[in-house]
């Protein structure tokens, strides 16, 4: 079997679905069951794990515009044939809309991933305007893709209860599907950009992902400022941000005078990346809406405890143990204060984690579950 993946963009830089995804793709790679990937504009991917010329990158616009490309019709024409299902990966834009219309021409069955772009969160709650034109598009297309696919995916229980006010009236079938992150291929060792070395005797409480407003980086900010943690302890925040948002956040540490315990060290890849999370004592999200948290999971994977919102999914997961919070600062400043520095406490976290978590996100079962659910998804039906 071989299947299609599609994506608005091949830049790791835009967020977790797509690495998770290539992740899978490897990691179930075998002569039966084959993956290839299509996205649009410049490819950049530092830790892609599959060969490139199972790639094929298309002219087209940045991830957050319509992405209009030219050649894509021509390319689905001479390349469609060739596969026994495709899986559209996100929502909101022409590629999307083109490649599922040349499924249904071509009798070609695909199945539609919103990666979380179905929730309340993401529609409505972005400004007016933005929910309007979601609204808009639905009734245009997004409602036929859906429709017209062999069935919608998802990574949690959560995740697909929330989509069903959409869903459930046209009769769509929905499937929640194994997700994970594979473990680093990255051996133990200091960090390619020195600048990111951090003194030994320092105590690090990491956030690493797309620096976005929905991630609720200025709360964090604001929570670390309200716990005044002790100076050995410094709050790493590792990511691509907006130059505007980046510069609002920089000056909200200096007005809380906690920019000596702050560091914006950018986007981080590689060893980069391994280094943060070896070097981590917590990994903070308390993301306003997080589908799953792939970033949260990577940590679990370093045997770095993570402190995660009540809107992170991933918590659907996790222990009785765990750090999961109220999107209150009141609860965040409580603990950075009294469990932050609770080594013994850590140190259970770490175990849970290892006995509870890590285990039902292995990857080499988790990518024969991904497998198995496409290639029942795209089975001929008689």
């Amino acid at each position: 079997m071989r299947v299609l993946h599609v994506f608005a963009s091949l830049d790791q830089s835009y967020g977790g679905p797509l690495l998770a995804t290539l992740d899978l793709a490897a990691h179930s790679q075998t002569p039966a069951f084959q993956n290839e990937v299509l996205g649009f504009g410049p490819q950049w991917i530092p830790d892609n794990p599959l060969p490139q010329d199972l790639f094929h990158s298309l002219p087209g616009g940045a991830w957050h515009t319509y992405c209009y490309s030219r050649s894509l019709r021509k390319w689905l024409g001479d390349n469609l044939g060739r596969f026994d299902g495709v899986v559209l990966h996100g929502m909101w834009l022409y590629p999307y809309w083109a490649v599922a219309r040349s499924c249904q021409e071509a009798a070609k069955l695909y199945v539609c991933f919103p990666h979380g772009m179905l929730e309340p969160w993401s529609v409505f709650r972005q400004g007016w305007m933005n929910a309007a034109k979601k609204v808009l598009y639905w009734k245009a297309r997004e409602e036929r893709i859906f429709r017209n696919g062999e069935c919608a995916l998802f990574t949690t229980q959560r995740e697909l209860r929330l989509a069903q006010p959409w869903l459930a009236p046209l009769g769509v079938r929905c499937m929640v599907v194994p997700y994970g992150i594979a473990a680093s291929r990255c051996a133990e060792e200091g960090p390619d950009n020195d600048s990111l070395r951090l003194p030994a005797g320092l105590k690090v409480a990491l956030f690493l992902g797309r620096v976005h407003r929905g991630k609720n980086v200025a709360f964090l900010i604001r929570a670390w400022a309200g716990a005044s943690p002790a100076a050995d302890w410094v709050l790493v925040i590792a990511g691509p941000a907006e130059p505007r948002y980046l510069a609002e956040l920089r000056e909200l540490a200096r007005e809380l005078r906690v920019s000596h315990q702050t560091r914006f060290v950018g986007m981080v890849t590689g060893r980069d990346k391994a280094y943060l999370f070896r070097r981590a004592h917590w990994f903070l999200l308390p993301s306003q809406h997080e589908n799953f948290g792939n970033a949260a999971l990577e940590a679990i994977q370093y045997e770095c405890p993570v402190v995660l919102s009540d809107q992170v999914y991933l918590m659907e997961f996790l222990h009785p143990a765990s750090e999961v919070l109220p999107l209150s600062e009141r609860a965040w400043i409580e603990f950075f204060r009294d469990r932050m520095e609770d080594e013994h406490h850590r140190q259970h976290i770490i175990e849970q984690d290892r006995l509870h978590v890590r285990p039902r996100f292995d990857i080499g079962q988790v990518a024969k579950g991904w497998a198995d659910a496409l290639v029942t998804i795209f089975r001929r039906r008689p």
